[in-house]
């Protein structure tokens, strides 16, 4: 998989410029919803994890949620951005197999950050609680 590591890498770097704007971030989560959106069959295994890295740089980018640091937001805006390239190391437009590195490093990111992405969950959903029940 080194060229997917080598992938990774560029896309590490574009991430650190774009995390220093916060209209960007919400650029970049809002173009990989969408195309998030379209292929959901083909990320499925990754889904949740995807939907989970993408609103967590919402609300970090909105202030609401401050609990992460910012090297572990810019490791997952990388993998949102390997995400929207439409040419990686397995271009996406090739039926069956384009979207299998991408869900292969959405995969490899939630893992290393499972608790952060199970305790923003939490937050989450007590936040929603929380709203509901006022």
């Amino acid at each position: 998989m080194k060229g997917v590591k080598d992938i990774f890498n560029k896309t590490k770097k574009e991430a650190e410029e774009i995390f220093e704007d916060d209209e960007k971030v919400y650029e970049t989560v809002d173009e990989a919803s969408e195309k998030a959106e379209k292929h959901k069959n083909a990320i499925s295994k990754v889904w949740h994890q995807l939907q989970l890295m993408l609103s967590l740089l919402r609300d970090y980018s909105s202030g609401s949620y401050r609990d992460v640091s910012k090297s572990q937001l810019i490791l997952m805006l990388a993998g949102i951005i390997y995400f929207i390239l439409p040419v990686d190391f397995a271009p996406d437009f090739i039926p069956g197999i384009g979207y299998i590195d991408d869900a292969f490093v959405i995969s490899v990111i939630a893992r290393q950050f499972i608790y952060l992405l199970e305790d923003y969950e939490e937050w989450k959903n007590s936040e929603f609680i929380e709203v509901e029940t006022e």
